[in-house]
């Protein structure tokens, strides 16, 4: 009986599984990577400033090139690439704090003229309202959804609160010398210009965005125009919504380390069934 043969590889063909599985988890990261940084993203809706376009606990796939400026004109045509338009959700990292990323609507380009007039939102002379626009008339109730025509109240304007500017105060954002400054870790403004703002003229590579949830959005009321090119990109689709604390209006709590991380990750797994909205899981954001 002939013995088996045994090949034998040349030098250094040969591999053992660890070198083997070693490979796989970098290439594995590599693609991780590049999906991060050129594709998309995961985002989780801390706070309410979206609802009820947008609930606490919302997990989100970020679409990160769809507002990429392309190089070549090869690059517009293969990918689906545009330029923001007004109505779009956005991501993007806030003004005053660079490394936080912030989830708004997009409501005026550049050269859009903004004012607000007793919490509705005019752009170029016309009223901006839809279903997207929630105001709370009584807090009790919660945000309820537009459109919100004249005719229709809002409930308390911030003229009538103590801790407003009067509402002929001037915007400080108005000024293009304040527009160029570098605002990281500058405050916010007060409620003076929350349901107030006299009209101005959004500048050039700037746009202007608002939350939905118009009474308790911190958003270009406060912290000025917007830079474009701090857009990280634009929801297209909500893969997970989760109640946090099993309630809709409790903040997410933010991981700041490992310990978190894993707290959040039990949390899930403990409730994942009764916690879930499972309406809104596998639903496209508007």
């Amino acid at each position: 009986m002939a013995k088996d043969k045994v090949e034998v590889l040349p030098a250094g063909v040969a591999k053992g599984s660890f070198r083997d599985n070693l490979e796989v988890a970098c290439f594995g990261i590599l693609l991780i990577m590049f999906f991060k940084t050129f594709v998309g993203q995961q985002f989780t809706i801390p706070s309410g400033s979206m609802r009820s376009t947008l609930l606490i606990g919302d997990h989100l796939l970020i679409n990160k090139f769809i507002f990429a400026r392309p190089q070549w004109a090869w690059e517009e045509k293969l990918f689906p690439m545009r330029g923001v338009d007004r109505g779009d959700i956005i991501v993007f990292r806030y003004p005053l704090e660079r490394d936080q990323d912030y989830v708004k609507r997009c409501v005026a380009l550049p050269g859009d003229t903004v004012e607000i007039r007793d919490k509705r939102l005019y752009i170029n002379g016309k009223q901006a309202t839809g279903p997207w626009e929630h105001h709370s008339p009584r807090p009790e109730d919660g945000p309820l959804p537009g459109p919100w025509p004249a005719t229709r109240s809002t409930g308390v304007v911030t003229e009538d609160l103590p801790e407003s500017l009067p509402v002929s105060a001037v915007w400080p954002y108005q000024d293009p010398e304040i527009q160029a400054m570098d605002q990281q870790g500058r405050e916010p403004l007060g409620y003076g210009y929350r349901d107030h703002l006299a009209p101005v003229k959004v500048p050039e590579g700037h746009i202007f965005a608002m939350g939905d949830n118009r009474e308790n959005s911190l958003d270009g009321r406060y912290w000025g125009f917007l830079p474009v090119d701090h857009l990280r990109g634009r929801p297209f689709f909500i893969w997970w919504s989760y109640r946090e604390g099993g309630v809709d209006d409790q903040n997410a709590r933010i991981p700041s380390g490992p310990a978190d991380v894993v707290a959040n990750f039990v949390d899930g797994a403990r409730h994942f069934f009764s916690w879930t909205r499972w309406d809104r899981t596998g639903t496209i954001p508007k």
